[in-house]
């Protein structure tokens, strides 16, 4: 995977640790993938109301499993 690296300006008054969250969102967007916190916050899912845990699924991958199936 190659990376590029990139410089931004940020408001003074957001914190270094909520800039590290956005940029992860929007990263995860951006390859198709979801955060356990945002699938459970689309979902309206507490974090006591699962019993186990959730993986982080790729979306294109699972389309093309969806897509092979239905052939």
């Amino acid at each position: 995977m190659k990376f590029k690296n990139i410089t931004i300006e940020v408001p003074s008054w957001l914190s270094e640790e909520e800039v590290r969250r956005i940029v992860k969102e929007v990263i995860a967007r951006l390859s198709g993938r979801i955060s356990i916190e945002e699938l459970r916050e689309e979902l309206n899912i507490g974090p006591g109301d699962l019993v186990e845990d959730l993986e982080l699924y790729d979306v294109e991958k699972l389309k093309f499993k969806e897509k092979e199936r239905l052939k």
